[in-house]
């Protein structure tokens, strides 16, 4: 006995002269505290904090505060870190990434995830890790470290009113492979039908009294990218639509869908009542929306609903990396999880990045996929059941798959500025004249406008200098 008080009284001598005191015999360390900031509905909010609860428990060196912003997120954002109070973590849209990580306003959380034991780049679709590259020495965007995590990736397919199809007794495309786009044409004038049940191209067809809409709508970034198309180039510095055929081909094809074809409703046919609100009411056969709409379809809707492939044109299509073995393309949107500099966050970045590898690992996301919202980032847990969920609409959830696998990050991804330089134009005056008005041809619209694109787009790399 005297021995073992001996050799007990031996060890915490030299555990205070070493300073390694037995945990139960020392003060313990404070947890730090980081603010975490994001938006969403209820259901995102509930998700995401239960995903905070979770981490904390199971940190109990680190507590996170989370702070929801539900409305003028970005602005807001940029409001607290412009007056020195600025979250430790937030919510990053890729689309506003070019904001923040070119004026040092992001932490570089490469060397964590070089260094991470859980979470593998090699786990997550490329196209969601590569928005959130910077190359700062040579400002390029989608190279070099990584400043963000993706939380999601949204891509966009056709969902279509299964229901409508058999009332119309028109067959169901198919779920794995994508019509082209006279494929597309064709189906949309077997679902459009007038009050008197004529179809468009059938003499006395009525466009402004029509009761079915066979195509509500295809984003222009689904029709250039599923049409071989660029708008900008690969290192984000060049104008290239006014030059670039397939994508003028792509615009002239969305005014042509409405005005040629007439399987699309025009400007006057969605002002009593939205495209959105002509799929709900099942007015609508086919439009284009993300996985984030399934939520929202799953309780509001009364008729089966699925999803399939963008329609493809002519010219191919122009995948992520330049995939060859894609069958569709488009766009995709995401949101990433960063540490913002200046910060406690970026003094203890260890330990925040612990949270932000969370959110993006496994466990976050198949929290995240449960709502049915959102595709996980991870391919792996994509292919399970947390996300298929095979017991609900849409039953062929497995097209989102190859819609992460092949679509493109925005183009605001790649450039500085993007809405600031390119949206007036496009938007404003070609948008308008080409496809809502068809009082210009693309080709004629984009040329014209070319400079002035060209114009904005140097005076936005240009504030980075």
């Amino acid at each position: 006995m005297l021995k073992r008080q001996f050799l007990l009284g031996l060890v915490l001598v030299c555990a205070i002269v070493l300073g390694t005191l037995p945990t139960p015999l020392r003060a313990q360390e404070e947890p730090v505290e980081f603010t975490f900031v994001g938006w969403g509905g209820p259901e995102e909010q509930e998700v995401f904090q239960h995903l905070v609860d979770v981490f904390n428990a199971n940190n109990p060196d680190i507590v996170i505060k989370y702070q929801p912003i539900p409305t003028d997120y970005t602005t807001t954002l940029k409001t607290m870190i412009a007056g020195g109070t600025p979250p430790d973590i937030a919510y990053i849209p890729d689309g506003d990434f070019s904001a923040f990580a070119p004026r040092g306003q992001l932490v570089n959380i490469q060397p964590f995830v070089d260094a991470s034991e859980t979470f593998d780049p090699e786990d997550v679709w490329p196209s969601a890790l590569g928005r959130y590259r910077y190359d700062a020495e040579n400002k390029v965007f989608g190279q070099g470290p990584l400043y963000a995590l993706p939380k999601d990736i949204g891509p966009t397919v056709l969902y279509i009113n299964v229901d409508l199809f058999k009332q119309l007794g028109v067959a169901l495309p198919s779920f794995e492979e994508p019509m082209t786009w006279d494929e597309l044409i064709e189906l949309g004038r077997k679902l459009t039908v007038d009050a008197n049940g004529k179809h468009p191209g059938e003499e006395g067809f009525d466009p402004n009294n029509v009761q079915y809409w066979g195509l509500g709508d295809i984003w222009f970034e689904n029709a250039v990218y599923n049409n071989g198309g660029h708008i900008i180039s690969p290192d984000g510095k060049k104008f290239v639509m006014a030059e670039d055929q397939n994508t003028i081909d792509a615009v002239q094809f969305l005014s042509d869908v409405i005005h040629v074809y007439q399987i699309s409703p025009s400007s006057q046919q969605t002002a009593a009542m939205s495209i959105g609100q002509m799929f709900e009411t099942g007015r609508l056969a086919m439009t284009t929306n993300g996985r984030w709409a399934t939520t929202y379809y799953r309780s509001v809707l009364d008729f089966e609903f699925d999803v399939i492939p963008n329609a493809v044109g002519p010219g191919g299509v122009t995948a992520y990396m330049d995939q060859a073995d894609c069958k569709f393309s488009g766009w995709s949107g995401s949101v990433g999880i960063g540490i913002i500099a200046g910060s406690k966050g970026e003094q203890y970045a260890d330990k925040a990045y612990r949270f932000v590898e969370f959110i993006a690992g496994a466990e976050g996301q198949i929290e995240q996929a449960k709502l049915g919202f959102q595709i996980p980032n991870q391919v792996e847990v994509a292919h399970t059941d947390a996300f298929l969920q095979r017991d609900q609409y849409p039953a062929h959830a497995e097209v989102f798959i190859e819609a992460a696998r092949c679509e493109n990050p925005g183009p605001w991804t790649m450039t500085p500025n993007y809405g600031e330089w390119f949206n007036d134009l496009f938007w404003g005056q070609v948008w308008p004249a080409v496809v809502v008005d068809a009082t210009e041809l693309a080709e004629d619209a984009l040329y014209d406008a070319a400079p002035a694109f060209q114009e904005g787009l140097d005076a936005a790399w240009a504030s980075l200098d």
